[in-house]
This record gives structure tokens, sequence and C-alpha cells, in this order.
């Protein structure tokens, strides 16, 4: 069956307060003050900033400041480092990764030797003590993390739902969804492993790694994992606005992955909601890396800048009855699920 009806659409921009408070982030970062919004609006001065390209080369931005930093963000809907010649963005311990792809098997031809394809930047993030030594010998992929892929897939796939809701009644579609959910839970769990293997093995100035109060890294519950931030660094993440949902995605994600229960029922008006959740993800993420002492990268930024979505219904059904805690989801939960 074919169906034609756009059931979600994109609001006109971010959430109201994004792109101030993006802007004032990413900015205070590149200029290492810690301004606020009405002290930068002051500032009419042009700053050119000095760093380093994405292939380690000198390099020196166009002149910039605040205000044209989110001008550009009004007019564009995200933060382009190319327009402005920005150095690289990111935390280097966090974002930084050896992507290589080969198509071919490495033996020399000649003799037994093997040649192999190492990633040099494991040792530098976590030290020399950390025991894995990543290496591509054959046709392959490696990665030193996956952070900034999956940043990006989350964007693009988040965005292809949402254009391709004419098709929300299949499975397709649905499939998509559930991805969506589960890569934006897995962005959580990878940061947050990061931090305590980082922890562990090469942790920054002030940092405390106390394995008797970490505990081990597997098998533990979401908020063991947050009470890492305070246990490592002493600072309290402060992202209760974001928690509630994200645990709703972290509930999704379980349910949707394991299907237990083996139901499922869910509206498209109740995943619109879901979709905009995931826009917490970046925003508790922003929080961690604040709390944690690390840099934001230009793609975290531009995670949180994007638009809303808006469940869009037939004319004929433009009257709604609210959503209730008895139909719909609500339905195929288990009786006072806690996850």
């Amino acid at each position: 069956m074919q169906y034609s009806h756009r059931y979600i659409i994109f609001s006109e921009g971010p959430r109201k307060g994004a792109i101030s408070e993006a802007t004032l982030l990413i900015t205070n970062q590149m200029f290492n003050k810690t301004l606020s919004v009405k002290n930068w609006r002051k500032d009419k001065t042009l700053y050119n900033i000095h760093g380093k390209d994405i292939a380690n080369n000198d390099i020196i931005s166009n002149a910039i400041n605040y205000l044209e930093i989110s001008n550009f963000i009004r007019r564009n809907g995200y933060l382009d480092s190319v327009a402005f010649n920005l150095p690289v963005i990111k935390c280097f311990w966090l974002d930084t990764t050896f992507d290589a792809k080969i198509n071919f098997h490495t033996h020399d031809n000649v003799g037994d030797e093997i040649l192999t394809i190492a990633d040099g930047y494991t040792k530098q993030i976590y030290g020399e003590k950390y025991p894995i030594t990543p290496k591509l010998t054959r046709e392959g992929h490696t990665y030193t993390t996956m952070q900034p892929q999956l940043l990006e897939r989350i964007v693009k796939l988040r965005t292809r739902i949402i254009e391709n809701s004419h098709e929300a009644l299949t499975e397709d579609w649905f499939f998509d969804l559930r991805t969506l959910i589960s890569d934006s839970i897995s962005l959580i769990e990878i940061t947050l492993n990061q931090i305590y293997i980082m922890a562990e093995y090469n942790p920054l100035p002030m940092w405390k790694f106390d394995k008797e109060k970490l505990g081990e890294r597997h098998g533990r519950k979401f908020n063991d994992k947050l009470g890492w931030i305070y246990a490592i660094s002493g600072n309290q993440i402060g992202g209760e606005a974001y928690l509630k949902n994200v645990n709703n995605l972290r509930e999704l994600r379980n349910h949707m992955m394991h299907f237990d229960p083996p139901q499922l029922v869910f509206s498209i008006e109740e995943s619109t909601m879901w979709i905009n959740q995931i826009i917490d993800v970046g925003w508790l993420l922003i929080k961690i890396r604040k709390a944690i002492g690390a840099d934001l990268s230009i793609d975290l930024i531009n995670f949180v800048l994007q638009k809303e979505a808006i469940f869009y219904p037939e004319s004929i059904f433009a009257k709604r009855l609210p959503i209730d805690d008895i139909h719909d989801y609500a339905s195929c939960r288990w009786p006072n699920v806690t996850t």
C-alpha cells in the first residue's frame, strides 16, 4: 500500500534559545573565556583564531565574533567551520579517530611478513599502559572511536525519518526509527565508557580513579555510569532537564532491541515526540563534557541545532484526543517498568 501524506514536518528552526546557547558554548570555547551572552553581544570587535586544520597545519580563521557566528547559524541552521576557516573544533581524546578503510590484503607477496595498518591514536589518547593495539591486515575498517561517525549518522537518519514520514506506516520506516533511538543511546554509552577508560589509563590533571568507588564498567545501571562523572571529576553533570527524555529513549531502546514484552504498539504522534527527544541526548552529552572538562565538537554543536519535528495529521483528523497512559505505546509496556 502506498501512502502520500507526510505525517511529520520540520519546525522553522531549532528549539527556542538553542542558537544563543550553542553559540555561547562554542564562542567561549574558541576564545577560552566564560563570558555571558549579554557581554558577547556588546563586543563588536572581530577576532582571528589561531589553531590547526584537520591535517595539523597552522591555520588562522576569518575575522569572527559571537554575533558573526550567531547570525550565520540563524541564516543556515548550523555552524560551518569552512565558512569561517576555523581550526578543528573537537576534543582530542573523545573525538579523534583513525578512520581507515583498506581494500587489499597486506602480505608483502614475497615472504611471510604481514604489513599492518596500525592505529597510532589509541596509545596517544589512552597511554602506553592501555593493553589494546588495533591492527588491520586485510580488507576492512579501523576506528579509534565512533563518536564523529555516530553524530553524523544520527543527524542524517533523523532527517531521513522526518522527510520520509509519508512512509511512517511501513516496517522499513519503523526499523529506521528503531535504529535512530538505539544509535542515540549508544552515543551516550560510548562517551561514558571512553571517560572511564581515559580515567583508568591516562587521567587528566585533577581527575581521580578509584575502582572500588567506580566499580566495573560492565553490567552497570545507567545512573551508576552517570555517577562516574562526579567520582572522576568532582563535578556534577547538572543534566536533570534532559534526563527524563533520555531515560524514556533508553526504555524504548531496550524494548525495541529485546522485545520484552514481545508486543509493540506506537502511534506516529508518539514517535514524533521521541524524534524530538533525540536532541536532548546532545544536550546531555554537552553537560557531561562540560562537567568532565572536555571540549565540545562542532558536530555536537550542530547536533543540538537540529530542527524539531512537528506531527502533521491529515486535515480530516486534525482534532486530536490527548495521549494517555492506557492506549498506544503505554498499552504494551510492563506495568511499573524501570530500567
